[in-house]
């Protein structure tokens, strides 16, 4: 793990951390435990206190997960998903669980820190967070949803270009995309960016065929969709993931004698 990999991840995995579903998700926990008063906070707190205790409970529980999880993404990415789990599940019951206790021993009326067992309020919560992160895999929220090898009727090609990425094995590459001095990989499950010449990047694609468009741009033969000519005579490339890549003149012949685009003329007669 780099700690480039690891501020990706954490910039991926905090995007869905402020999505709106992530915030009904939040708002429906907050309501529950709110309303419902678990782990005797019912009959300590008033609902005013339950509010504020709950919200702050909630919210940090939200953030720690997240942050676990993207800690676990660095480290494993997409292998060893029980292994994962775990390692977050651990994570999140060593940060959250001590600031509970913390939390609790402050603002309940009833109950002190001399009440309160940390070790316990760490179990708890590591039980809880173990819970959640397996029902977000059985769902789908993770890859690969299910703990167990699966097998796939169609296996991506595996590239050189593969182990750079924190993409799961079996992801297809769709593009590559010059940066200065990085390339953009687009695959089937996000995309990534590698401190590479693109030309370094399209020598570690093969056995995969493909073809460059443009100075700055390489797709994947399987990943194009359909071509499309616009007026003025610009051409783009339209993949299965929906990126549109531009198709300079210089490589135009290439895609030509491939089939993929029809010569000017022709495409004028059929008009």
């Amino acid at each position: 793990m780099n700690w480039t990999d690891l501020r990706l991840h954490f910039v991926e995995t905090f995007s869905i951390l402020f999505s709106s579903v992530t915030f009904y998700v939040w708002a429906a926990a907050l309501g529950i435990v709110v309303l419902a008063g678990p782990f005797g906070s019912y009959d300590t707190m008033s609902m005013p206190i339950r509010m504020v205790y709950w919200s702050l409970v909630v919210t940090a529980g939200f953030v720690i997960g997240f942050a676990a999880r993207a800690v676990m993404r660095a480290l494993l990415q997409h292998r060893h998903p029980a292994l994962f789990d775990l390692g977050a599940s651990f994570l999140v019951g060593i940060f959250l669980g001590p600031l509970i206790w913390v939390l609790r021993g402050w603002l309940d009326p009833v109950l002190g820190y001399e009440d309160l067992t940390l070790i316990k309020i760490t179990l708890n919560t590591f039980f809880i967070a173990s819970g959640i992160f397996v029902v977000r895999r059985q769902i789908g929220a993770e890859f690969p949803s299910s703990y167990w090898p699966q097998t796939d009727p169609y296996i991506s090609p595996q590239t050189r270009l593969h182990r750079r990425l924190s993409c799961p094995p079996m992801a297809e590459i769709h593009r590559l995309t010059a940066n200065n001095h990085y390339v953009e990989v687009a695959t089937s499950v996000g995309i990534e960016t590698l401190r590479l010449r693109l030309v370094d990047a399209i020598e570690e694609m093969e056995p995969v065929a493909g073809f460059c468009t443009h100075r700055s741009h390489w797709v994947a033969i399987d990943a194009i969709s359909r071509m499309e000519r616009h007026s003025g005579g610009k051409v783009f490339v339209l993949l299965k993931n929906g990126d549109r890549v531009p198709v300079s003149r210089k490589y135009r012949p290439n895609l030509e004698a491939a089939g993929l685009l029809e010569p000017p003329d022709v495409s004028a007669q059929g008009r």
